[in-house]
């Protein structure tokens, strides 16, 4: 039986797009449509539904194509391969028509009921809700003791103190969301992502289910990877957070924006170097190899900052290609530099360390490798975040729009 929604034509925008990512969700796939159908009817405003299906093993996509059959709210991406979560509420975000964009689990442990709360607490002046999944039902160790440190340190780090910064149950205001850079396992950082462009954010406690079908795509093996992210997303915040610029007429100006970003890409290099600078020069009467290669470090990092700030000049001039060091650090790096350059770096430089008791007149070069290198992939995220909208990390194979139409898709994206 169809759907008694608001059925979507070419010239019918909704007013609230649901965007629901999803990978081997074959059981719960359509008992959550039915759950987000019924809210969205309740609601009373006009609606669409947007799976985007991670390239799936099982019959999720099939299963998905078929209710579509009944269902005119219905949309479906299915991406040529599996992409990853941020890649998938990136293209969601993308093709997603609503003024209020929602993003939900497919699992069934998000409940659609919260839907008319995050919306009420949106219309309150907020371009962002969080959800907050106060009690949750998840493994305690491997899952909410990762997660509450977490969302502590991100806080301490960001300024932003969400409690649930992982919760995938949030209401954006369109127009502010899509302003956002999605990659690279970013979207545990949306609502620190989403001050760069002045959004206000609030939160609200949200119900959290078990989970009855499935298995969990999360691990401790995540963790590593995101205390990383937490130190790459603190000099994203520090290059990229902008004061209030504004030009006669009162809005911002692009030019204005880059001068800021490079001046602060200097600011944050002649602040990390500053500590090598001071501690080399008070060793040159220890050790004058050690005293050399420490203030090595210090004009190295800064060299790095004049690289950067000429990476991010390169951007500015050429808005729709790539400098070589873009596509090193996206191409080469899978976008995220510092999860290359950050472990090989933290290993090399506990062996130099180790290595000071055995050959203390070479342990300093490997220090100096070590300490570069990391740093490297520190600003190599910065240069990733400049180019992040010129390239998107997945490649979507069939859109089953709301229109009854099916368009086979080849946007070449790698």
């Amino acid at each position: 039986m169809e759907s008694e929604g608001v059925a979507l034509n070419a010239t019918h925008k909704p007013y609230l797009s649901i965007v629901v990512p999803v990978y081997n969700e074959e059981d719960n796939v359509k008992p959550l449509y039915d759950k987000i159908r019924n809210v969205c009817e309740e609601i009373g405003e006009s609606f669409e539904v947007l799976f985007v299906d991670d390239g799936s093993s099982d019959s999720t996509f099939d299963m998905l194509s078929e209710l579509r059959d009944t269902e005119p709210n219905l949309a479906v991406i299915r991406f040529q391969k599996n992409a990853g979560q941020t890649s998938a509420m990136a293209a969601g975000f993308e093709y997603a028509q609503g003024e209020i964009i929602i993003s939900m689990d497919g699992d069934l442990q998000n409940d659609p009921a919260d839907i008319p709360k995050l919306l009420e607490k949106l219309n309150d002046g907020y371009d962002l809700v969080c959800g907050w999944r106060k009690e949750r039902h998840d493994k305690f160790w491997s899952r909410r003791v990762p997660s509450v440190i977490a969302n502590w340190i991100i806080g301490i780090v960001t300024g932003v103190a969400i409690h649930d910064n992982g919760c995938s149950l949030k209401a954006y205001r369109s127009e502010m969301i899509k302003q956002v850079p999605l990659y690279g396992e970013m979207h545990r950082f949306i609502p620190a992502m989403s001050t760069i462009v002045g959004a206000r954010i609030s939160e609200i406690v949200v119900t959290h289910h078990p989970r009855q079908f499935g298995t969990s795509k999360y691990g401790l093996g995540r963790i590593w990877r995101v205390f990383l992210d937490i130190l790459a997303f603190k000099i994203l915040l520090s290059v990229f957070a902008l004061p209030s610029i504004q030009n006669e007429q009162g809005t911002n100006t692009s030019s204005n924006k880059h001068l800021t970003y490079k001046y602060n890409v200097f600011r944050v290099a002649a602040f990390l170097c500053l500590p090598f600078l001071i501690i080399g020069f008070f060793l040159i009467n220890i050790s004058i190899i050690s005293a050399l290669c420490i203030i090595g470090i210090g004009f190295s990092l800064i060299g790095v900052g004049m690289l950067t700030g000429a990476s991010l000049s390169k951007t500015h001039r050429e808005a729709a290609d790539l400098g070589r060091f873009a596509q090193f650090f996206i191409y080469q790096c899978s976008r995220r530099p510092i999860r290359l350059f950050g472990p090989i770096s933290i290993v090399i430089t506990i062996l130099s360390c180790f290595s000071y008791f055995i050959l203390p007149n070479i342990a300093p070069f490997p220090l100096y490798i070590g300490i570069i290198g990391f740093h490297i992939g520190l600003f190599g995220e910065v240069i990733s975040y400049a180019n992040a909208k010129k390239v998107n990390d997945y490649t979507v194979e069939i859109f089953l729009n709301t229109r009854n139409e099916v368009m086979n898709l080849d946007n070449n994206i790698q």
